[in-house]
C-alpha cells in the first residue's frame, strides 16, 4: 500500500492548521505546504465536508480544525482520499481471492492489515505533532555531540 499524493497533502495541510492558531487562507497553507491554492481548496472542501475542518468566507475568511488534533485520527483522514487502504487484494471483499481460507498468506496479511489499522486509527495529529518535534530534538543533541568529539 501506498498513499496517494493527495493523501499526503491532505495530512500536510491538516498538520499545518494544527499548528496555527486563528484562520488560515488556502493561499497561506499552500505556501506552506507546498501545493497551489486551486488544490488546496479541492482537498479542504472534502476535509469540511467530512467535518474536520470548517471554513469561513469573505476577505478575511479562511480554514481552522473543527476539533482539536488530539481529537483527529490519522485514519479518519486517510479513509477520506484513500479508494482502499488494504495491502492486498486478497484481503478487499469476498470473492476477490478463492484461496483465502486456506491460504496462509492471507492470515499474515490480514494481521499486518490490522496492526497498520490500528496505528493509523489510533494516531492522533497531535501525535504526529508531538512525535516530531521529539525527533528533531533527538537530531540536534545528536548532532551537539557529534560536533564536541
Amino acid at each position: 500500500m501506498q498513499l496517494t499524493m493527495t493523501t499526503d497533502y491532505a495530512l500536510r495541510c491538516m498538520l499545518y492548521l494544527a499548528g496555527k492558531e486563528g484562520l488560515s487562507s488556502s493561499t497561506e497553507i499552500g505556501e506552506a505546504v507546498g501545493l497551489n491554492k486551486i488544490f488546496v481548496q479541492k482537498v479542504l472542501r472534502i476535509l469540511r465536508d467530512a467535518g474536520l475542518v470548517t471554513s469561513t468566507h469573505g476577505v478575511t475568511g479562511g480554514y481552522r480544525l473543527a476539533k482539536r488534533a488530539k481529537e483527529i485520527v490519522l485514519l479518519d483522514i486517510i479513509l477520506l482520499f484513500e479508494k482502499t487502504m488494504k495491502i492486498n487484494r486478497c484481503l478487499e471483499a469476498e470473492g476477490c481471492c478463492e484461496r483465502y481460507e486456506t491460504c496462509p498468506m492471507h492470515v499474515y496479511y490480514a494481521e499486518v492489515q490490522e496492526t497498520l489499522e490500528g496505528y493509523f486509527g489510533q494516531a492522533t495529529l497531535q501525535d504526529v505533532i508531538n512525535h516530531g518535534k521529539i525527533k528533531r530534538k533527538e537530531m540536534i543533541d545528536d548532532a551537539k555531540r557529534k560536533g564536541m568529539r
